[in-house]
């Protein structure tokens, strides 16, 4: 028991000092980091492509109503624009997300008013906050590259967070093997 789970406390240390270098790479190298998810993203898109048009061919039927050749296909062209100008990912990723916030927002400032109409007391809170959401999602629509960049450098940080809270975690258990191993046992 205590060797698996010095195993496996080893090996969430080791993870976590990955994380730990992953974040601080994303914090310190923001625009790096950036061009490499696009990358990653172009690779996604073009295996899911290439895999969508293949298995299309293999099992061809007519009638379908959708194929996979046609969004195989479309997947490929849109690796191809991006691996041309990998600046639209950090273009279009915020402005995606912006318009979520703002379809979002404008169904709870809906239900905000309908509160209202209900005589809810709480109706405010809820106008106000899908309002402030709703400036959030425009400030991403219109500033689509600091967002981006902003983006990256909060998950930078948060993966540091999680990285040494990982840590400290790992060496309290580690220090008290026993304890916990009596548990188990």
């Amino acid at each position: 028991m205590r060797k698996k789970f010095n195993k496996l406390m080893t090996i969430s240390l080791i993870s976590s000092v990955a994380f730990l270098l992953v974040g601080f790479i994303l914090l310190v190298f923001t625009k790096l980091s950036i061009d490499i998810m696009s990358y990653f993203i172009v690779a996604i898109l073009l295996l899911n492509g290439i895999f969508s048009i293949i298995d299309d061919y293999k099992q061809f039927k007519i009638f379908y109503f959708f194929d996979g050749f046609t969004s195989g296909l479309l997947s490929v062209i849109l690796s191809i624009i991006i691996v041309s100008n990998p600046d639209y990912v950090n273009i279009l990723l915020p402005m995606m997300v912006g318009l979520w916030f703002i379809i979002n927002s404008t169904f709870k400032l809906r239900m905000a008013l309908a509160l209202k109409d209900s005589n809810n007391t709480y109706w405010p809170i809820t106008y106000i906050l899908s309002l402030l959401t709703i400036i959030c999602g425009l400030c991403l629509i219109f500033n689509p590259e600091i967002a981006a960049l902003s983006m990256v450098k909060v998950l930078g940080a948060l993966t540091i967070v999680y990285s040494i809270c990982d840590i400290i975690d790992v060496v309290i258990f580690k220090k008290n093997i026993k304890g916990i191993a009596k548990v188990f046992e």
